[in-house]
């Protein structure tokens, strides 16, 4: 456990904070190259992850609250404290998604091409983000007597390494949508995947977390929203199936192009 990268007088940069940065660096330049690849005008790829990055901010800390109100309501005023940890992927993905949803309508983007490409890097970038996780000490797993049980100062026992769990099954899933990406399925189909994928690791790694409050169904609150996940990720992938051929096209709106047009742009190899 090591939660501070950088201490400046009284001021300090959590590794929590680092990796969550990092992560959405590396996803957003890997966005942006499949974005160019499909001719999106840089202006709505970069107004895509701004949004979509704010917006899961603001969700992913609303459900983190939400899950674990009993402390937040004794302690009113860390709800806005986030510099060391306390954001819910699912509650960033969720808002994420309605953002996206909303901002097509608006900007007339093909809606499932645009989360395909997003899925791709999202796993990658949460992957970072559960490192800085590990190096915070938080979402700790429950005791455990495996070779790997890692020991915090904060903890009377080793525990499972929860965080390097849901890393390593994140940088798997990463590997399989960027193949699936590659096949040229139809429209949709990547974050169906990712969908279900994601909401398969947290009920799975859940169960061996060890900082979670139980719900009255006998599942952690994380778990239940899993489940609505995954269900989804079904719908999602059988209304993709059912699209037809020619549907599968990029609708965007006209947006000035001061950089030039997106399309003349080579690929150039860069969460």
């Amino acid at each position: 456990m090591c939660p501070e990268f950088l201490k400046l007088g009284n001021f300090i940069i959590y590794w929590y904070g680092v990796m969550v940065a990092a992560g959405v660096l590396a996803g957003s330049l890997i966005f942006q190259r499949l974005a160019r690849q499909n001719s999106y005008p840089s202006e709505l790829a970069s107004q895509i992850i701004l949004w979509s990055v704010l917006w899961g901010i603001a969700g992913g800390r609303l459900l983190h609250v939400a899950v674990q109100f009993p402390y937040y309501y004794r302690n009113p005023f860390e709800i806005i404290s986030i510099r060391n940890g306390g954001l819910a992927a699912e509650g960033a993905v969720l808002s994420a998604l309605a953002f996206i949803i909303l901002y097509s309508k608006i900007k007339q983007f093909n809606l499932r091409k645009t989360l395909d490409m997003i899925a791709v890097p999202v796993p990658l970038a949460q992957a970072m983000g559960r490192l800085g996780c590990f190096l915070n000490g938080c979402c700790w797993g429950k005791p455990s007597n495996v070779p790997w049980a890692v020991k915090f100062p904060y903890l009377p026992a080793r525990v499972h390494p929860t965080q390097l769990y849901y890393a390593a099954s994140h940088i798997l899933l990463f590997i399989l949508l960027l193949t699936l990406y590659k096949k040229k399925l139809k429209d949709g189909m990547v974050f169906s995947a990712y969908i279900m994928c994601f909401a398969l690791i947290r009920y799975t790694i859940d169960n061996f977390r060890g900082d979670l409050l139980i719900s009255r169904y006998g599942l952690y609150p994380t778990q239940v929203i899993a489940l609505l996940m995954f269900v989804i990720g079904i719908i999602w992938f059988i209304s993709s199936v059912k699209q037809p051929s020619e549907v599968q096209r990029t609708e965007i709106s006209p947006l000035p192009e001061a950089d030039g047009c997106p399309s003349e742009i080579k690929d150039n190899e860069g969460k």
